[in-house]
């Protein structure tokens, strides 16, 4: 586990990367997310849920015994790019495949059928956000989104997290938030950014100076919005406050500390954070102790050598799907 110092935090006056007064909220606090929340209900540019997958949902959400297999197959083959997609990830060493799938039923069946959902979101996601937001970018945040998905599936697995199912697609969507405010937002979400860059802080923290709220949110309106299962949208709104969550701590824990796992090693946000991240004593750790069948803290480091040996891999299986991406370093 790689321990980095905590450089000074943000300076109390005013920064020059804050946003222009003409554009920046008059005060924080909940009227400013309100104002917020009203403005995106209201905004036709605001990302729909793209068919497929809400017809997917629509189908998984039935009792299993009532899913229809062969409608799965149908939604996932109607889109030529999509089934072919699904087949390639499916063969892929991260989603263990120990026989090639070469059609889309064969994929199916030899993922299963939520994995075949965690495949598919992966896939049609990014064309959501299409054109993507300029104030962020786009490399950089889909390569995040994919290694903390990764990540949080890995993590759920090695400490038999009751979630472990949901825990590849929570970590997938758990930074919607982001995209929501550069899509409503352009030039304060830019800002952001800037502030974020210059301090070397937490994103969370850059949106709470200048927004007066932040990503989780914002995501947590394009979750009710989108009609996302109630646990992942959980997982959008306190993926930073993992205690104030009302339900599903293990799965918000789970993507916290994935989060910042990637964040550590440089699959972050394309700009550098100083931060001091004890894993030891965070209380997403201490949930999982409380929740998860194979947990205590003689465990920790295990789990986390293990990380740092399958990181690898995910940084190479994202490399292939959004490009290679130099670390970023210390902002001088």
């Amino acid at each position: 586990m790689r321990m980095v110092r905590q450089k000074p935090g943000p300076a109390t006056e005013p920064s020059p990367t804050s946003a222009p007064d003409s554009e920046a909220p008059q005060a924080a606090g909940p009227s400013n997310l309100e104002q917020f929340e009203e403005r995106v209900r209201g905004i036709e540019a605001l990302p729909a849920l793209p068919v497929i997958l809400t017809q997917l949902m629509g189908c998984l959400n039935q009792p299993p015994a009532e899913i229809d297999f062969d409608q799965v197959v149908r939604l996932v083959s109607r889109d030529e790019s999509i089934a072919a997609q699904c087949v390639r990830m499916t063969n892929s060493a991260m989603f263990g495949r120990r026989r090639l799938a070469e059609t889309v039923h064969e994929a199916v069946i030899g993922l299963g059928l939520w994995r075949v959902s965690d495949v598919v979101f992966s896939c049609t996601l990014p064309k959501a956000f299409d054109p993507f937001p300029q104030a962020v970018d786009r490399n950089a945040f889909w390569r995040h989104s994919l290694g903390c998905a990764l990540v949080s599936q890995r993590l759920a697995r090695l400490v038999r997290s009751h979630s472990a199912e949901k825990a590849y697609l929570a970590g997938l969507l758990h930074d919607l938030g982001i995209l929501v405010n550069a899509v409503v937002l352009p030039e304060q979400t830019k800002a952001v950014f800037a502030l974020a860059t210059a301090q070397s802080i937490a994103l969370d923290e850059a949106e709470k100076e200048i927004l007066g709220f932040t990503h989780a949110d914002s995501g947590c309106i394009l979750g009710q919005a989108w009609k996302l299962s109630p646990d992942i949208t959980t997982v959008l709104q306190f993926h930073h406050d993992i205690e104030a969550a009302p339900a599903a701590k293990d799965l918000v824990a789970l993507v916290h500390l994935s989060d910042l796992f990637c964040r550590e090693h440089g699959l972050g946000y394309g700009y550098h954070e100083a931060r001091e991240i004890d894993f030891t004593c965070s209380p997403a750790w201490l949930i999982l102790v409380q929740t998860c069948r194979q947990m205590g803290r003689p465990y920790l480091s295990r789990f986390f050598a293990e990380l740092e040996d399958y990181f690898t891999e995910v940084v190479k299986f994202v490399d292939s799907a959004y490009g290679h991406l130099e670390q970023p370093t210390a902002h001088t």
